[in-house]
Order: C-alpha cells, then structure tokens, then sequence
C-alpha cells in the first residue's frame, strides 16, 4: 500500500498491515492534527506519528475510490 488517499477530507497515507500493527492511515500534514483527533485518530508516536486504524468498510472504500466516504 502506500498510497495517498482522502478521509473525510483530511489527505492520509494508506499504510499497509505490518506485524503487529494493522492496516492504518497516517495524516500527511500536521496542519490537519486538529480535524484529524476530532475523527478518531491518535497519536501513535512523537511527534508526527498521527494515525488511525482501518476497519474493512474503510478500507473498500479507499482502495475502491481513494477516498472515504466515496462521495
């Protein structure tokens, strides 16, 4: 994976599953750590390690569409 991807408009990388971690996103800009909290995410190491765990519906819709929601 890799990719760069929209949730709910924040631009994230869409990181792949690697032992123990799951398939998770990691914001792009530490301009969006604010609006990025507000939807679920949190820090998963200092400074810039702002992430949040993918659940399958997500994950469709960012593979699918490259962005979640799809609309």
């Amino acid at each position: 994976m890799g990719s760069i991807v929209i949730y709910k408009g924040i631009p994230c990388t869409l990181l792949a599953a690697e032992d123990p971690f799951p398939i998770r996103l990691q914001i792009l800009s530490p301009d969006s750590i604010s609006r990025a909290l507000q939807e679920g995410f949190s820090c998963w190491g200092y400074p810039n390690e702002i992430m949040k765990e993918v659940t399958p519906e997500e994950l469709v819709c960012l593979q699918d569409f490259g962005r979640f929601p799809p609309n």
